[in-house]
């Protein structure tokens, strides 16, 4: 097992995303500080109950491994980062730091296997690019990504408007093409797709 500090909050991230914060409580420019000086990341978990400001917050088992790929100074004096989401964890151990930073002893949960994308989702390939050019998205790696089933689930979690419940357990399922037949029975059960605010 490892251990590594973790950043609680009402927010689920998924691998291959990317998540700009503000910080400003102590403990968080200590985590920033620590990540940058040794070239390592942090745990974003979702919380289960409590807030993200202050200490106490209870998060979910599963959480998203994340690395600062950027970090400037905010207009208002502070700081801001732009993190890159890598893969997913599991928690087996919560605990606190003297400063009432989180930490977890973590086990890290295998990739998902990469599958082509075939005529049963074909419609979540066309839905997640509708999306792109409505709300002028663009990734990198999008030409590739649409056609892999992680990589498609992913981005469509993280874009529909879901609640954060539906959203954790989209998380945790382990297989993307069960993580896809998930997103499509959501999709099945709502009445349409509204492109307002996210």
């Amino acid at each position: 097992m490892q251990t590594i500090p973790l950043f609680p909050l009402h927010q689920v991230l998924f691998p291959g995303g990317k998540l700009p914060l503000r910080i400003f409580e102590p403990r968080y420019i200590d985590l920033v500080s620590e990540c940058l000086r040794a070239d390592s990341g942090f745990g974003v978990c979702c919380i289960r109950q409590g807030k993200e400001v202050g200490a106490g917050a209870q998060c979910y088992d599963v959480g998203t491994y994340a690395r600062i790929v950027d970090w400037c100074r905010l207009d208002d004096g502070l700081l801001g980062i732009t993190t890159q989401a890598e893969t997913r964890f599991r928690v087996e151990q919560f605990s606190e730091r003297a400063n009432t930073l989180l930490e977890a002893k973590i086990q890290w949960l295998e990739e998902d296997e990469v599958h082509n994308i075939g005529e049963d989702y074909h419609a979540l390939q066309l839905l997640l690019t509708r999306i792109f050019e409505h709300y002028g998205i663009s990734y990198e790696d999008q030409a590739q990504g649409l056609q892999e089933s992680a990589w498609l689930g992913y981005r469509l979690a993280e874009l529909l408007p879901l609640d954060l419940n539906e959203r954790q357990a989209i998380l945790e399922i382990d297989d993307s093409l069960k993580r896809l037949s998930k997103l499509q029975h959501i999709l099945n059960e709502s009445d349409a797709v509204e492109f307002g605010d996210r």
